[in-house]
C-alpha cells in the first residue's frame, strides 16, 4: 500500500484465500498502531467494528497501576479488531492505492540473478508454476518467513518459548479498557476485540501448556481464578462465541535485508506476545521500509546502502524493546528495586504513562525502568 502509493508497481501475495483469520493473533493495537492507520486512511473502517478504548488497569503482584499509555501524535486510542478485519481493511487499501492482490498464491521459491534475489515463484492451482520478477522482495511473511528462509537470513539473540496464551472471545462482558494481571509464573489479560466481543487469556508457562493441550478450557478457567477472580467473575453470565485458541512463539533478531530483499514485521524481528506489540511493531517499520525502498528505487541512494539504513534503524529503535519484552515473558518475581518502583509510581499518572509506554513503543524501557 504505502509503496503503490508512491506510484510504484507493487504485486501482493497471500497465500491464504481472503477473508482469512489468524487464530494465532491477539490483535491488540496500541496508540502508535492507531495513528499510523488514521494517517492511512484506514482508521475510521477499524472504528466501525472495533471501538476504541484507552484505559489500563495493570495488576503487577498485587500493586495495581491505572492509567493510559501515552499518545501518538494525537492519537490515543487502542484498538482490538480481529485479524479478519485489520487484514481485509489492509488488503483492500492497497488494492484501491494501485496495488495488484492475489490471494491464495503461495511463494514456492525465489529467483536469484548474479547473487541477488530477483523475483519469486509462485504455485498455483493443479502445480503450476509462475515466475514474477521484481527489484526487490520483501517478506512480510512471519516467523516461518519462506524468504527469510530461503534467503539464509541470520538469527540472533534467539530466546526459546517461555510463556503461552489460552484465550477466546466473549459477547456480554461490560469492558472498555485493558485488563493485565501477572504473578510469578502466571497471569491474565482482557481487552475489547471486534463487533462488541471481549478477549479474555490466560498466561502459562511453556510446560504448563503442553500439559494442559488435552483440556484447554479447564486450564484457562482455572488461571484465571487463580489470578484474576474478578475477571473470571464476569464469565458466567456472558457467552462465549469461539472455541479456545492457544500459542506461543520463540523470539528471534533477523538481519533485515540483503541484495534484492527485505523483512518486516514478525518475518525480521518476532518478539514474545506478552507486551502485544507486533502488530504496531510491524506498522512502524513497514514505514520505515516504505521510505528506505523508496530512497533507493528513486536513485536518491543505493538501494543495498538504503536497505541497510533501515535495518540499522530497525535495530536501534526495536532492540530496547526486544529485550524488555524477552524479560517480561518470564513473568518472574519482580526484585526489589523494581517493586519498590512500581509502589512508588502507584499514584504518579506521569509515571504511570511513561511504564505503559515502555509497553506502547513510545517510551523507551532503558529510559524508563530502574538499574537492576
Amino acid at each position: 500500500m504505502l509503496l503503490a502509493r508512491r506510484g510504484y508497481r507493487v504485486l501482493l501475495l497471500d497465500r491464504d484465500r481472503f477473508p482469512s483469520d489468524m487464530g494465532q493473533s491477539t490483535h491488540l493495537i496500541h496508540p502508535l498502531g492507531a495513528a499510523h492507520l488514521r494517517d492511512w486512511g484506514v482508521l475510521p473502517q477499524i472504528a466501525a467494528r472495533a471501538a476504541p478504548f484507552t484505559g489500563w488497569r495493570v495488576d503487577l503482584h498485587g500493586t495495581v497501576l491505572q492509567g493510559a499509555p501515552p499518545a501518538v501524535d494525537g492519537c490515543d486510542d487502542s484498538y482490538g479488531p480481529r485479524r479478519y478485519l485489520l487484514d481485509s481493511v489492509l488488503a483492500e487499501a492497497a488494492v484501491a492505492s494501485g496495488a495488484e492482490f492475489r490471494d491464495g498464491a503461495r511463494v514456492a521459491q525465489l529467483v536469484e540473478d548474479d547473487g541477488r534475489v530477483a523475483g519469486v515463484v509462485i504455485a498455483g492451482a493443479g502445480g503450476s508454476r509462475q515466475v514474477e520478477r521484481a527489484r526487490l522482495v520483501i517478506g512480510a511473511d512471519g516467523p516461518n518467513s519462506v524468504v527469510a528462509r530461503s534467503v539464509g537470513a541470520k538469527e540472533s539473540l534467539c530466546e526459546p518459548i517461555v510463556q503461552s496464551n489460552i484465550w477466546s472471545y466473549w459477547e456480554g462482558i461490560a469492558l472498555d479498557h485493558v485488563r493485565l494481571y501477572i504473578r510469578e509464573h502466571k497471569g491474565a489479560f482482557a481487552f475489547p476485540a471486534s463487533d462488541g466481543t471481549v478477549l479474555v487469556a490466560a498466561n502459562l508457562m511453556h510446560d504448563e501448556f503442553v500439559a494442559a493441550r488435552h483440556d484447554r478450557e479447564a486450564a484457562f478457567l482455572a488461571r484465571v481464578e487463580e489470578v484474576a477472580p474478578d475477571l473470571r467473575a464476569m464469565l458466567p453470565g456472558a457467552k462465549r462465541v469461539e472455541e479456545f485458541h492457544g500459542g506461543c512463539t520463540r523470539a528471534f533478531v533477523r538481519e533485515a535485508a540483503g541484495p534484492g530483499w527485505a523483512l518486516t514485521g514478525d518475518a525480521g524481528m518476532k518478539k514474545d506476545p506478552v507486551t502485544a506489540q507486533g502488530i504496531s511493531t510491524a506498522f512502524h517499520c513497514a514505514e520505515m521500509l516504505a521510505e528506505a525502498v523508496d530512497d533507493g528505487l528513486s536513485g536518491r541512494r543505493p538501494l543495498d546502502e538504503a536497505l541497510a539504513g533501515y535495518h540499522e534503524a530497525r535495530d536501534d529503535w526495536l532492540l530496547p524493546y526486544y529485550r524488555f519484552t524477552a524479560q517480561l515473558a518470564r513473568f518472574a518475581r519482580p526484585s526489589e528495586t523494581l517493586a519498590t518502583y512500581y509502589r512508588r509510581i502507584q499514584d504518579d499518572p506521569a509515571e504511570t504513562a511513561r511504564l505503559f509506554g515502555a509497553v506502547t513503543l513510545t517510551h523507551s524501557p532503558d529510559d524508563v525502568l530502574p538499574a537492576a
